[in-house]
């Protein structure tokens, strides 16, 4: 099934550009020491504010904890600034805390077990549990509450984002409205491939990027610089599935029809049981043994940095990644050569692509009207979603036009040393409300429009897992695909014997209860939905 266009004509219209008032210099807030007990850039609040002097309404603080990787040296000065433009827009000012990503998932949830008072948190499956602490009564149901005080936001964001985002029909979170979906393929140096006579348009699959492949090893030695084909194979994305435990790692997968593999395969299976997996493993073992990847490519896989230094300077052709419009533009841009993306496949949309970032409320929150009015202008207001990314014009970045800025300010700034850059920064929830950086082009919106209306919806969408039940099996199937799994997908042992080896470390680990329990509830969420 193929999803309808999700991003109206009429967005423009919603995103449209409010006037910055007031705008004066205040003292520059210093880092402060948060709940968790460690340092960070805590926004001190300042004076009242001259509307509040006056007698008008009181001003609401809003406590707002987010995850962001790095931590920006100019956060603080550019939510001052922030401050100053919603103090008058809707009477709120933010107390903002920010973490670092791995920071973050580990002290979040601690501050959140323990009491410690908040109004706004970013969440995700990926970090502070969004389904467990909406589960415990930690995150707001905001159902009602959303056509209330963020009408907008409501109103633009896809009714398939807003029930991939649900559970068990209630809203807990703003999901980040961007692409919808999932579309894995290959980053290639399509400079490099137009070199050896590469002809990228053949490939369709896995299997016919061994000739790509091939021809790099050749062509690269004979030149004497031996460079390495692919990095960063993974079979749950070369291989499309649903994963129903929103975990596609651990076993429980559902066929996805309009990709015409797992065919035969029971509504609920063990994805590393398949046919599918056997194939591709044995595919990746050809390639490692003939010297299409890195000598070690399980740690070479997970060192990004190193990835996209050799993928800069030509020692890596390609690698396997999660795709967004926009993404090859810009990496030829950090790159400085061609960049192709080859798909693999059409954008799948699962219930898990609606849990990757969103905004909660606190259920202790004093001012969940305030909150979603706050969070209202970060989807819609495109002054906040351009500050909130971009930081302050002439001295982040510089105006380019009427819709667009430039980061490098004219080439006189190195990114590297920007105070405050987020350029796409979608866990500030949509980012169809900026000013678009030069390095996207001019017609980005107009992709992530093709991008969205292409999608496949997966058979389960708003179909929730609860872990519960299984915790223990869980922990232990997670042990085994550890131990099995990278090294096989990698190509750096033999399938034949291997596969088996780990067919009966999941099968100790109670691989048979936790797809039973999967199908016991989803029997359960079909009955209910009927």
């Amino acid at each position: 099934m193929k999803m309808k266009k999700l991003l109206s004509t009429g967005l423009a219209l919603v995103l449209t550009t409010a006037a910055l008032a007031g705008c004066g210099g205040t003292e520059q807030p210093s880092a402060a020491t948060n709940a968790a007990g460690t340092t960070d850039t805590s926004v001190a609040q300042t004076e009242t504010s001259a509307a509040q002097e006056s007698g008008s309404e009181e001003i609401v603080t809003l406590k707002w904890y987010m995850s962001m990787n790095p931590v920006a040296p100019d956060s603080a000065k550019i939510i001052e600034a922030l401050n100053e433009y919603t103090r008058e827009k809707i009477g709120v000012e933010i107390d903002y805390t920010i973490l670092a990503n791995p920071d973050y998932q580990e002290k979040m949830p601690t501050l959140i077990n323990s009491g410690e008072y908040f109004d706004i948190c970013f969440t995700a499956n990926w970090t502070t549990n969004y389904t467990q602490f909406a589960a415990r009564g930690a995150f707001m149901d905001i159902t009602e509450l959303l056509p209330q005080y963020a009408k907008e936001t409501y109103d633009f964001i896809p009714q398939e984002l807003w029930t991939a985002a649900s559970i068990n029909g209630k809203v807990y979170g703003v999901p980040s409205y961007k692409e919808m979906g999932w579309q894995a393929g290959f980053f290639v140096n399509s400079d490099m491939a137009e070199e050896y006579g590469i002809d990228l348009s053949t490939v369709k699959t896995m299997e016919d990027y061994t000739q790509v492949l091939q021809t790099v090893k050749e062509k690269s030695q004979a030149a004497g610089q031996n460079v390495i084909g692919v990095s960063g194979l993974a079979f749950n994305m070369a291989v499309p599935y649903e994963s129903l435990t929103g975990t596609p790692t651990l076993p429980g997968a559902s066929a996805v029809a309009a990709y015409a593999n797992f065919e035969g395969e029971a509504e609920v299976f063990n994805q590393y049981a398949s046919q599918e997996y056997m194939d591709y493993c044995t595919l990746v073992r050809d390639w490692y043994n003939n010297g299409y990847l890195p000598e070690d490519p399980v740690n070479y896989g997970n060192d990004n940095a190193n990835r996209d230094n050799d993928f800069a300077n030509g020692r890596l052709f390609s690698y396997l990644i999660q795709y967004a419009p926009g993404a090859a533009e810009s990496e030829a841009a950090r790159t400085g050569h061609g960049v192709t993306f080859v798909p693999l496949m059409d954008p799948l949309f699962e219930t898990r692509n609606g849990m990757g970032g969103l905004l909660a409320i606190s259920s202790a929150s004093e001012h969940p009207d305030k909150a979603l009015e706050f969070i209202n202008l970060l989807n819609t207001d495109e002054y906040v979603g351009t500050l909130i990314r971009h930081g302050i014009e002439g001295e982040h970045h510089t105006a380019v036009g009427d819709t667009q800025i430039d980061r490098t300010m004219g080439g006189t700034l190195d990114p590297a040393d920007n105070g405050y850059d987020y350029t796409y920064g979608w866990q500030f929830g949509t980012p169809f409300n900026q000013k678009w950086d030069i390095s996207y082009p001019e017609n980005i919106e107009e992709m992530f429009t093709e991008y969205n209306a292409s999608a496949v919806t997966g058979p389960h969408l708003g179909f929730t897992f609860d872990t519960a039940p299984v915790e223990a099996e869980i922990a232990a199937i997670t042990n085994s695909v550890a131990e099995y799994g990278m090294a096989l997908e990698y190509g750096m042992v033999d399938p034949a014997e291997n596969i088996p080896k780990f067919l009966q470390a999941l099968e100790d680990s109670g691989v048979q209860v936790l797809l039973d329990e999967i199908q016991t509830q989803l029997d359960a969420w079909g009955s209910s939905a009927q």
